[in-house]
């Protein structure tokens, strides 16, 4: 087994929330299923986003440029597979309610929705990293998220 497959193996192991990110340019929306997200700072608050540099939406997240955070809950499986690559550019929009905040479209029924701008953006091998100034966030009451564990979908 090479590095790589070890490395895909031990990050398996590491059982994440699984998001969406969404952003929009003119009238080109965006989608992608990630789970490489993480909070940044309190103060202010910043949360980061690792993008591969082949995704579609990596090619409208910018400097200045809105978007959105959206953490599934455990029923929007379906949501997750579908901007994970079963589908591409505005069907990724067809399932669930997807709204417009702050120039960024959402998905109304995620367990939250954190709307950021994009203050930096750091070029890292395959990836981009993308720090987000946090604007705004909407917050369901129910905690149920989808985690992403061994290649799996599941809840808590």
């Amino acid at each position: 087994m090479n590095i790589e497959q070890k490395f895909i193996d031990a990050m398996r192991g590491f059982a994440a929330t699984v998001n969406v990110v969404s952003s929009r340019k003119l009238d080109e929306r965006q989608a992608m299923t990630a789970s490489a997200v993480t909070s940044l700072s309190l103060s202010p608050p910043t949360i980061l986003v690792c993008i591969n540099k082949k995704a579609a939406i990596h090619e409208i997240l910018e400097l200045d440029n809105n978007f959105c955070i959206n953490i599934l809950n455990s029923e929007q499986q379906e949501i997750a597979e579908i901007c994970s690559g079963k589908q591409e550019g505005e069907v990724r929009f067809e399932a669930g309610t997807w709204l417009d905040d702050l120039g960024s479209p959402f998905l109304y029924e995620a367990q939250s929705n954190i709307f950021c701008k994009c203050i930096e953006t750091i070029d890292q091998l395959s990836h981009t990293i993308f720090l987000g100034e946090v604007l705004n966030i909407k917050n369901n009451k129910k905690r149920s998220p989808l985690i992403y564990l061994d290649g799996e979908f599941t809840k808590i």
